[in-house]
Protein backbone atom coordinates (compact mmCIF):
# COMPACT_ATOMS: atom_id res chain seq x y z
CA UNK A 1 0.00 0.00 0.00
CA UNK A 2 2.82 2.45 0.57
CA UNK A 3 4.60 1.36 -2.41
CA UNK A 4 1.33 2.24 -4.76
CA UNK A 5 0.72 5.66 -2.68
CA UNK A 6 4.57 7.14 -3.68
CA UNK A 7 3.51 5.49 -6.82
CA UNK A 8 0.70 8.17 -7.15
CA UNK A 9 2.71 10.92 -5.57
CA UNK A 10 5.20 10.39 -7.82
CA UNK A 11 2.93 10.56 -10.61
CA UNK A 12 1.07 13.38 -9.53
CA UNK A 13 4.50 15.35 -9.59
CA UNK A 14 5.48 14.66 -12.67
CA UNK A 15 1.94 15.48 -14.20
CA UNK A 16 2.33 18.73 -12.14
CA UNK A 17 5.80 18.99 -13.75
CA UNK A 18 4.58 18.18 -17.33
CA UNK A 19 1.78 20.79 -16.93
CA UNK A 20 4.06 23.48 -15.92
CA UNK A 21 6.25 23.00 -19.10
CA UNK A 22 3.48 22.76 -21.08
CA UNK A 23 2.35 25.96 -19.90
CA UNK A 24 5.76 27.94 -19.97
CA UNK A 25 6.56 26.44 -23.68
CA UNK A 26 3.02 27.96 -24.74
CA UNK A 27 3.46 31.40 -23.59
CA UNK A 28 6.63 31.27 -24.57
CA UNK A 29 5.91 30.31 -28.60
CA UNK A 30 5.26 34.23 -28.44
CA UNK A 31 8.96 35.08 -28.16
CA UNK A 32 11.67 34.94 -30.69
CA UNK A 33 15.19 36.54 -30.81
CA UNK A 34 18.44 36.47 -32.70
CA UNK A 35 21.04 34.67 -30.42
CA UNK A 36 24.37 34.01 -31.94
CA UNK A 37 23.08 34.47 -35.20
CA UNK A 38 20.25 32.26 -34.71
CA UNK A 39 16.62 32.78 -34.42
CA UNK A 40 15.98 31.18 -31.08
CA UNK A 41 12.84 30.70 -28.85
CA UNK A 42 12.96 29.65 -25.23
CA UNK A 43 9.98 27.77 -26.03
CA UNK A 44 12.52 25.37 -27.83
CA UNK A 45 13.83 24.24 -24.72
CA UNK A 46 10.75 23.47 -22.90
CA UNK A 47 9.64 21.90 -26.06
CA UNK A 48 12.85 19.40 -25.90
CA UNK A 49 11.58 18.90 -22.33
CA UNK A 50 8.39 18.12 -22.96
CA UNK A 51 8.85 15.23 -25.78
CA UNK A 52 11.82 13.61 -23.59
CA UNK A 53 9.62 13.47 -20.70
CA UNK A 54 6.80 11.66 -22.97
CA UNK A 55 9.86 9.47 -24.57
CA UNK A 56 11.19 8.55 -20.89
CA UNK A 57 7.47 7.65 -19.46
CA UNK A 58 6.80 5.54 -23.33
CA UNK A 59 4.02 8.59 -23.61
CA UNK A 60 5.87 9.33 -27.46
CA UNK A 61 4.35 7.79 -30.64
CA UNK A 62 5.91 8.83 -33.94
CA UNK A 63 3.69 8.85 -37.37
CA UNK A 64 5.56 6.91 -39.84
CA UNK A 65 4.26 9.06 -42.73
CA UNK A 66 5.58 11.96 -41.64
CA UNK A 67 8.83 10.65 -40.21
CA UNK A 68 9.83 9.05 -43.17
CA UNK A 69 9.37 12.63 -45.11
CA UNK A 70 10.88 14.44 -43.15
CA UNK A 71 13.96 12.03 -43.59
CA UNK A 72 13.35 12.04 -47.26
CA UNK A 73 13.71 16.00 -47.00
CA UNK A 74 16.58 15.89 -44.78
CA UNK A 75 18.26 13.77 -47.73
CA UNK A 76 17.48 16.04 -50.25
CA UNK A 77 18.01 19.42 -48.79
CA UNK A 78 21.53 18.71 -47.19
CA UNK A 79 22.76 16.74 -50.63
CA UNK A 80 21.81 19.78 -52.59
CA UNK A 81 22.93 22.15 -50.13
CA UNK A 82 26.55 20.37 -50.08
CA UNK A 83 27.01 19.02 -53.30
CA UNK A 84 24.66 20.26 -56.16
CA UNK A 85 24.81 24.27 -55.23
CA UNK A 86 28.65 24.36 -55.14
CA UNK A 87 28.49 22.38 -58.69
CA UNK A 88 25.99 25.06 -60.51
CA UNK A 89 27.03 28.28 -58.63
CA UNK A 90 30.36 30.20 -57.76
CA UNK A 91 29.86 29.29 -53.80
CA UNK A 92 30.66 27.21 -51.27
CA UNK A 93 28.38 27.04 -48.54
CA UNK A 94 29.08 27.73 -45.11
CA UNK A 95 28.95 24.47 -42.41
CA UNK A 96 27.60 26.49 -40.06
CA UNK A 97 25.16 28.12 -42.28
CA UNK A 98 24.32 24.38 -42.82
CA UNK A 99 23.92 23.13 -39.76
CA UNK A 100 21.74 26.07 -37.97
CA UNK A 101 19.61 25.66 -40.76
CA UNK A 102 19.27 22.01 -40.52
CA UNK A 103 18.51 22.36 -36.71
CA UNK A 104 15.89 24.62 -37.77
CA UNK A 105 14.69 21.89 -39.36
CA UNK A 106 14.82 19.72 -36.90
CA UNK A 107 13.15 21.52 -34.30
CA UNK A 108 10.03 21.91 -35.73
CA UNK A 109 9.71 18.42 -36.61
CA UNK A 110 10.16 18.04 -32.97
CA UNK A 111 6.94 20.58 -32.76
CA UNK A 112 4.83 18.42 -35.03
CA UNK A 113 5.69 15.54 -32.91
CA UNK A 114 4.82 17.39 -29.48
CA UNK A 115 1.69 18.29 -31.04
CA UNK A 116 0.81 14.90 -32.14
CA UNK A 117 1.63 13.63 -28.89
CA UNK A 118 -0.22 16.45 -26.82
CA UNK A 119 -3.54 15.03 -28.02
CA UNK A 120 -3.16 11.41 -26.52
CA UNK A 121 -2.11 13.12 -23.40
CA UNK A 122 -5.67 15.83 -23.85
CA UNK A 123 -3.67 18.57 -23.69
CA UNK A 124 -4.16 20.16 -26.84
CA UNK A 125 -6.66 22.95 -26.08
CA UNK A 126 -4.77 23.65 -22.69
CA UNK A 127 -1.93 24.27 -24.77
CA UNK A 128 -3.94 26.66 -27.21
CA UNK A 129 -5.74 28.61 -24.19
CA UNK A 130 -2.16 29.60 -22.73
CA UNK A 131 -1.15 30.30 -25.87
CA UNK A 132 -4.22 32.81 -26.49
CA UNK A 133 -4.36 34.16 -23.10
CA UNK A 134 -0.55 35.01 -22.83
CA UNK A 135 -1.53 36.54 -26.41
CA UNK A 136 -4.25 39.10 -25.94
CA UNK A 137 -2.25 40.04 -22.35
CA UNK A 138 0.91 40.65 -24.74
CA UNK A 139 -1.50 42.71 -27.10
CA UNK A 140 -3.02 44.48 -24.15
CA UNK A 141 -0.16 45.53 -22.71
CA UNK A 142 1.15 47.26 -26.46
CA UNK A 143 -1.74 48.79 -26.61
CA UNK A 144 -1.37 50.54 -22.92
CA UNK A 145 2.37 51.40 -23.91
CA UNK A 146 1.39 52.75 -27.26
CA UNK A 147 -1.72 55.30 -26.11
CA UNK A 148 0.17 56.66 -23.16
CA UNK A 149 3.31 56.75 -24.59
CA UNK A 150 5.45 54.77 -22.26
CA UNK A 151 9.00 54.26 -24.13
CA UNK A 152 9.97 51.28 -21.23
CA UNK A 153 11.46 48.37 -23.26
CA UNK A 154 11.61 50.14 -26.42
CA UNK A 155 14.34 48.64 -28.11
CA UNK A 156 13.10 45.27 -27.11
CA UNK A 157 9.42 45.48 -27.52
CA UNK A 158 9.25 47.60 -30.85
CA UNK A 159 10.71 47.87 -34.40
CA UNK A 160 11.89 51.12 -35.01
CA UNK A 161 11.02 52.54 -32.10
CA UNK A 162 7.33 52.60 -33.63
CA UNK A 163 5.86 49.33 -34.28
CA UNK A 164 5.14 47.39 -31.56
CA UNK A 165 6.52 43.85 -31.99
CA UNK A 166 5.85 42.31 -28.54
CA UNK A 167 8.45 39.36 -27.57
CA UNK A 168 9.57 38.47 -31.04
CA UNK A 169 11.74 39.74 -33.94
CA UNK A 170 9.34 41.16 -36.58
CA UNK A 171 5.90 43.33 -35.91
CA UNK A 172 4.70 41.01 -39.09
CA UNK A 173 5.35 37.63 -37.54
CA UNK A 174 4.19 38.99 -34.24
CA UNK A 175 0.41 40.36 -36.02
CA UNK A 176 -0.15 37.18 -37.50
CA UNK A 177 0.15 35.33 -34.07
CA UNK A 178 -1.71 37.68 -32.15
CA UNK A 179 -4.83 36.76 -34.91
CA UNK A 180 -3.74 33.35 -34.61
CA UNK A 181 -4.66 34.13 -30.75
CA UNK A 182 -7.81 35.50 -31.42
CA UNK A 183 -9.20 31.82 -32.74
CA UNK A 184 -9.16 31.12 -29.20
CA UNK A 185 -11.42 33.40 -28.06
CA UNK A 186 -13.84 33.29 -31.00
CA UNK A 187 -14.60 29.40 -31.37
CA UNK A 188 -14.70 29.51 -27.24
CA UNK A 189 -17.83 29.03 -25.39
CA UNK A 190 -17.55 32.44 -23.65
CA UNK A 191 -20.32 35.32 -23.19
CA UNK A 192 -20.60 37.83 -26.48
CA UNK A 193 -18.82 40.51 -24.87
CA UNK A 194 -15.78 38.73 -24.20
CA UNK A 195 -16.07 37.82 -27.15
CA UNK A 196 -16.02 41.50 -29.07
CA UNK A 197 -13.64 42.93 -26.48
CA UNK A 198 -10.76 40.08 -27.48
CA UNK A 199 -11.83 40.88 -31.14
CA UNK A 200 -11.11 44.90 -30.91
CA UNK A 201 -8.49 44.26 -28.49
CA UNK A 202 -6.60 41.87 -31.35
CA UNK A 203 -7.52 44.55 -34.16
CA UNK A 204 -5.90 46.84 -32.13
CA UNK A 205 -2.70 45.32 -31.32
CA UNK A 206 -1.99 44.25 -34.89
CA UNK A 207 -2.80 48.16 -35.51
CA UNK A 208 0.12 49.11 -33.51
CA UNK A 209 2.17 46.64 -35.15
CA UNK A 210 1.87 48.71 -38.16
CA UNK A 211 1.87 45.23 -39.98
CA UNK A 212 0.21 45.64 -43.63
CA UNK A 213 0.64 41.27 -43.36
CA UNK A 214 -1.54 41.34 -40.36
CA UNK A 215 -4.57 43.41 -41.30
CA UNK A 216 -4.89 41.34 -44.45
CA UNK A 217 -4.60 38.44 -42.75
CA UNK A 218 -7.12 39.34 -40.07
CA UNK A 219 -9.25 40.59 -42.92
CA UNK A 220 -8.95 36.94 -44.83
CA UNK A 221 -9.84 35.11 -41.54
CA UNK A 222 -13.19 37.48 -41.13
CA UNK A 223 -14.05 36.79 -44.82
CA UNK A 224 -13.05 33.03 -43.92
CA UNK A 225 -15.57 32.79 -41.17
CA UNK A 226 -18.03 34.79 -43.01
CA UNK A 227 -18.38 32.28 -45.64
CA UNK A 228 -18.46 29.28 -42.70
CA UNK A 229 -21.55 30.90 -41.23
CA UNK A 230 -23.29 31.63 -44.44
CA UNK A 231 -22.96 28.55 -46.02
CA UNK A 232 -22.61 25.79 -42.82
CA UNK A 233 -24.98 27.24 -40.55
CA UNK A 234 -28.48 26.85 -40.80
CA UNK A 235 -30.24 29.97 -39.89
CA UNK A 236 -34.41 30.63 -38.90
CA UNK A 237 -35.74 33.43 -41.53
CA UNK A 238 -36.54 35.95 -38.61
CA UNK A 239 -32.58 35.60 -38.21
CA UNK A 240 -31.83 36.10 -41.84
CA UNK A 241 -34.10 38.84 -42.00
CA UNK A 242 -32.27 40.54 -39.27
CA UNK A 243 -28.60 39.75 -40.40
CA UNK A 244 -30.22 41.29 -44.29
CA UNK A 245 -31.50 44.42 -42.48
CA UNK A 246 -27.99 45.19 -40.72
CA UNK A 247 -25.97 44.60 -44.11
CA UNK A 248 -28.35 46.83 -45.45
CA UNK A 249 -27.77 49.50 -42.60
CA UNK A 250 -23.84 48.84 -43.03
CA UNK A 251 -24.11 49.39 -46.96
CA UNK A 252 -26.18 52.95 -46.35
CA UNK A 253 -23.11 53.86 -43.85
CA UNK A 254 -20.52 52.97 -46.75
CA UNK A 255 -20.62 55.98 -48.63
CA UNK A 256 -20.25 58.23 -45.20
CA UNK A 257 -17.36 56.07 -44.21
CA UNK A 258 -15.91 56.78 -47.54
CA UNK A 259 -16.09 60.52 -47.40
CA UNK A 260 -14.59 60.37 -43.73
CA UNK A 261 -11.40 58.40 -44.79
CA UNK A 262 -9.03 60.75 -44.88
CA UNK A 263 -10.20 62.34 -41.77
CA UNK A 264 -10.01 58.78 -39.86
CA UNK A 265 -6.82 58.14 -41.37
CA UNK A 266 -5.09 61.46 -39.66
CA UNK A 267 -6.59 61.00 -36.65
CA UNK A 268 -5.85 56.97 -36.05
CA UNK A 269 -1.87 58.07 -37.51
CA UNK A 270 -1.77 60.44 -34.64
CA UNK A 271 -3.08 57.74 -32.17
CA UNK A 272 -1.01 54.74 -33.41
CA UNK A 273 2.17 56.45 -35.18
CA UNK A 274 2.50 53.00 -37.16
CA UNK A 275 -0.46 53.09 -38.56
CA UNK A 276 0.73 55.34 -41.70
CA UNK A 277 2.58 52.33 -43.08
CA UNK A 278 -1.32 50.07 -42.98
CA UNK A 279 -2.89 52.88 -44.81
CA UNK A 280 -0.74 52.52 -47.63
CA UNK A 281 -3.08 49.19 -48.28
CA UNK A 282 -6.50 52.22 -48.86
CA UNK A 283 -4.80 54.69 -50.63
CA UNK A 284 -2.01 52.40 -52.85
CA UNK A 285 -2.89 49.10 -52.72
CA UNK A 286 0.24 48.65 -55.00
CA UNK A 287 2.52 50.56 -53.65
CA UNK A 288 1.86 48.63 -50.28
CA UNK A 289 4.05 45.64 -51.95
CA UNK A 290 6.41 48.37 -53.87
CA UNK A 291 9.83 49.09 -52.59
CA UNK A 292 7.81 51.86 -51.09
CA UNK A 293 5.48 49.91 -49.28
CA UNK A 294 7.38 46.73 -48.42
CA UNK A 295 9.80 45.66 -50.95
CA UNK A 296 7.76 42.10 -51.43
CA UNK A 297 7.87 42.01 -55.33
CA UNK A 298 11.70 41.61 -55.33
CA UNK A 299 11.72 39.23 -52.86
CA UNK A 300 8.98 36.96 -54.34
CA UNK A 301 10.84 37.52 -58.29
CA UNK A 302 14.03 36.68 -56.71
CA UNK A 303 12.40 33.63 -55.01
CA UNK A 304 11.10 32.23 -58.36
CA UNK A 305 14.08 32.59 -59.98
CA UNK A 306 15.71 30.73 -57.52
CA UNK A 307 13.19 27.89 -57.81
CA UNK A 308 13.94 27.87 -61.74
CA UNK A 309 17.51 27.42 -60.83
CA UNK A 310 16.99 24.15 -59.19
CA UNK A 311 13.61 23.47 -59.32
CA UNK A 312 13.57 19.56 -58.54
CA UNK A 313 15.73 19.15 -55.23
CA UNK A 314 15.69 22.75 -54.77
CA UNK A 315 18.91 24.76 -53.36
CA UNK A 316 18.93 23.15 -50.16
CA UNK A 317 19.64 24.61 -46.38
CA UNK A 318 21.87 27.25 -45.45
CA UNK A 319 22.14 28.76 -48.80
CA UNK A 320 19.43 30.62 -49.64
CA UNK A 321 20.76 34.21 -48.77
CA UNK A 322 24.28 34.10 -49.71
CA UNK A 323 22.89 32.54 -53.39
CA UNK A 324 20.50 35.26 -53.79
CA UNK A 325 23.20 37.89 -53.08
CA UNK A 326 25.47 36.05 -55.74
CA UNK A 327 23.01 35.61 -57.87
CA UNK A 328 20.86 38.53 -57.86
CA UNK A 329 22.37 41.20 -55.66
CA UNK A 330 19.84 40.44 -53.12
CA UNK A 331 20.39 38.56 -49.56
CA UNK A 332 16.72 38.89 -48.19
CA UNK A 333 14.71 35.59 -47.90
CA UNK A 334 11.45 35.31 -50.16
CA UNK A 335 9.16 36.74 -47.42
CA UNK A 336 6.95 33.74 -48.78
CA UNK A 337 6.53 30.45 -47.13
CA UNK A 338 5.42 28.92 -50.45
CA UNK A 339 8.08 30.24 -52.21
CA UNK A 340 10.53 29.73 -49.51
CA UNK A 341 10.03 25.82 -49.04
CA UNK A 342 9.68 25.45 -53.11
CA UNK A 343 13.04 27.17 -53.57
CA UNK A 344 14.75 24.63 -50.58
CA UNK A 345 13.20 21.56 -50.61
CA UNK A 346 12.20 21.89 -54.69
CA UNK A 347 9.17 21.76 -56.40
CA UNK A 348 7.98 18.21 -56.15
CA UNK A 349 8.47 17.82 -51.92
CA UNK A 350 7.25 21.18 -51.79
CA UNK A 351 3.66 20.38 -53.49
CA UNK A 352 3.68 17.01 -51.43
CA UNK A 353 3.64 18.80 -48.67
CA UNK A 354 1.32 21.87 -48.86
CA UNK A 355 -0.91 18.97 -50.28
CA UNK A 356 -0.69 16.92 -47.69
CA UNK A 357 -1.56 20.09 -45.60
CA UNK A 358 -4.58 21.20 -47.45
CA UNK A 359 -5.95 17.43 -47.47
CA UNK A 360 -5.62 17.84 -43.68
CA UNK A 361 -7.50 20.86 -43.89
CA UNK A 362 -10.16 19.54 -45.71
CA UNK A 363 -10.66 16.60 -43.72
CA UNK A 364 -10.77 19.00 -40.42
CA UNK A 365 -13.55 21.12 -42.42
CA UNK A 366 -15.84 18.47 -43.49
CA UNK A 367 -15.31 15.58 -41.03
CA UNK A 368 -18.62 14.83 -39.58
CA UNK A 369 -19.70 16.08 -35.90
CA UNK A 370 -18.75 19.48 -34.82
CA UNK A 371 -15.14 19.28 -33.26
CA UNK A 372 -14.59 22.80 -31.63
CA UNK A 373 -11.10 21.69 -31.02
CA UNK A 374 -10.75 20.11 -34.81
CA UNK A 375 -12.46 23.69 -35.97
CA UNK A 376 -9.86 26.12 -33.65
CA UNK A 377 -6.58 24.23 -34.64
CA UNK A 378 -7.77 24.34 -38.42
CA UNK A 379 -8.26 27.86 -38.08
CA UNK A 380 -4.42 28.71 -36.57
CA UNK A 381 -3.28 26.80 -39.69
CA UNK A 382 -5.44 28.87 -41.95
CA UNK A 383 -4.61 32.02 -40.91
CA UNK A 384 -0.73 30.89 -40.86
CA UNK A 385 -1.24 30.09 -44.18
CA UNK A 386 -3.11 33.22 -45.09
CA UNK A 387 0.01 34.90 -43.74
CA UNK A 388 2.41 33.03 -45.38
CA UNK A 389 2.02 34.74 -48.66
CA UNK A 390 3.57 37.55 -47.00
CA UNK A 391 6.06 36.53 -44.38
CA UNK A 392 8.30 33.25 -44.54
CA UNK A 393 6.69 31.14 -41.31
CA UNK A 394 8.01 28.08 -42.57
CA UNK A 395 10.11 27.92 -38.92
CA UNK A 396 7.40 29.06 -37.24
CA UNK A 397 7.18 26.81 -33.94
CA UNK A 398 3.07 27.65 -33.57
CA UNK A 399 2.60 26.31 -36.94
CA UNK A 400 4.12 22.70 -36.82
CA UNK A 401 2.38 22.24 -33.18
CA UNK A 402 -0.98 22.66 -34.21
CA UNK A 403 -0.39 20.85 -37.43
CA UNK A 404 0.72 17.77 -35.79
CA UNK A 405 -2.07 18.24 -33.08
CA UNK A 406 -4.27 18.41 -36.12
CA UNK A 407 -3.22 15.17 -37.72
CA UNK A 408 -3.20 13.28 -34.65
CA UNK A 409 -7.17 14.45 -33.69
CA UNK A 410 -8.01 13.42 -36.92
CA UNK A 411 -6.35 10.21 -36.86
CA UNK A 412 -8.87 9.50 -34.27
CA UNK A 413 -11.97 10.52 -35.45
CA UNK A 414 -11.44 8.84 -38.75
CA UNK A 415 -10.56 5.11 -37.06
CA UNK A 416 -14.36 5.62 -35.24
CA UNK A 417 -16.04 7.07 -38.43
CA UNK A 418 -14.62 4.42 -40.78
CA UNK A 419 -15.01 1.28 -38.47
CA UNK A 420 -17.30 -1.64 -39.72
CA UNK A 421 -20.27 -2.37 -37.13
CA UNK A 422 -18.66 -4.77 -35.63
CA UNK A 423 -15.92 -2.49 -34.48
CA UNK A 424 -18.18 0.33 -33.18
CA UNK A 425 -19.07 -1.56 -29.80
CA UNK A 426 -15.08 -1.86 -29.02
CA UNK A 427 -13.54 1.27 -30.24
CA UNK A 428 -17.08 3.87 -29.10
CA UNK A 429 -16.57 3.68 -25.48
CA UNK A 430 -12.80 4.12 -26.03
CA UNK A 431 -13.29 6.84 -28.55
CA UNK A 432 -16.07 8.62 -26.23
CA UNK A 433 -13.32 8.72 -23.42
CA UNK A 434 -10.70 10.25 -25.42
CA UNK A 435 -13.02 13.24 -26.57
CA UNK A 436 -12.50 14.63 -23.21
CA UNK A 437 -10.20 16.63 -24.33
CA UNK A 438 -12.43 18.53 -26.06
CA UNK A 439 -13.95 20.04 -23.13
Amino acid sequence: MNDSLVANLNNGRNTHVFNVTLIIMAILLHQSQVLFGINLSFSDIFCFVLILIMMINKEASLPVAPMIFFLIVSIIVLLSAVFFIPSIVMYNPSAISIVNDYLKLVAIFIYFITGYNLVKKRLVIKTIKWFSVSGILIGALGGVFTLFHIHFFTNLLYFDSTRFRGLMIDPNYFSVLQISAFVYFSRSEMKMRYKVAAFFLFIFSVLISGSKTGILTFIGYLAFRLCEYIFKKRKKMHVIGGQLIVVGCLLVCIPVVLTSLDFIFQYLSKVVPSFSRIQLLFTDFSGAFSENGSGRTVTWEVALRLIQLSPVIGIGIGTYSNVANELFYENHISHNTFLQLSSEWGLPLAFIFFLYVLTVLWKATTSGGSNNTNSILRDIIIILLLGSLAISLNNARILWLVLGALVSSLERNYSVDNAGDKDVQTILPIYQKEKEYDV
